[in-house]
């Protein structure tokens, strides 16, 4: 419940409204409650994005997992997904845009960049699995480069569009295709 109600004062004002007292009260408990449960408000809005992302990347394993043995399909489909729905997102679309110059603030694209670890590991692990499930004679230091530059890739892609989600998602393949000698995707 505080998760959402914090969404919905991020969606409606941004993050820079968001008040642990008030998120306490919109849902009926105590602030030392809503501390006792996520810390500060850095570690709420930690969660809220963690919470965001898990639905996301349970997505990509979809797409990921209807491309069994095709790496060039399973990655443009994950990645095509990945980047249309970070697009249309209402949540990741207000941490990417509103910044103060748009009546917010930069503490939560911090969550997605500079303290981004979480979400980039998270990544890692569901494409990984998905690669080293699939190819498992793979060399697995050219798994680990390929799949390290193409979530990176991804995400640069995501935090500063300037390509369709299917040339992103093309341009990915081919990539990860090249990295692992698998041939190119027609």
């Amino acid at each position: 419940m505080a998760l959402d109600a914090a969404r919905a004062v991020v969606l409606e004002r941004g993050w820079s409204a968001v008040r642990m007292g008030s998120i306490a009260t919109t849902i009926g408990i105590s602030r030392q409650s809503l501390h006792a449960e996520f810390g500060t408000k850095d570690d709420l809005g930690n969660a809220l994005v963690m919470r965001e992302t898990a639905e996301f990347f349970d997505g990509v394993a979809v797409r990921l997992a209807e491309h069994p043995g095709d790496l060039a399909g399973g990655v443009a489909s994950a990645v095509r997904y990945m980047v249309s729905v970070a697009r249309d997102n209402p949540l990741l679309e207000t941490i990417l845009t509103r910044t103060p110059s748009h009546g917010g603030d930069m503490s939560l694209l911090s969550l997605l960049t500079v303290r981004g670890e979480p979400l980039i590991g998270t990544a890692i692990e569901v494409f990984g699995g998905w690669v080293d499930d699939q190819w498992p004679s793979a060399n697995p230091g050219d798994v680990r480069v390929m799949v390290e530059s193409v979530v990176r890739l991804c995400l640069s892609h995501i935090l500063t569009p300037t390509k369709t989600p299917e040339a992103v998602a093309d341009d990915l393949a081919l990539v990860a295709c090249r990295c692992l000698r698998v041939a190119d995707p027609v």
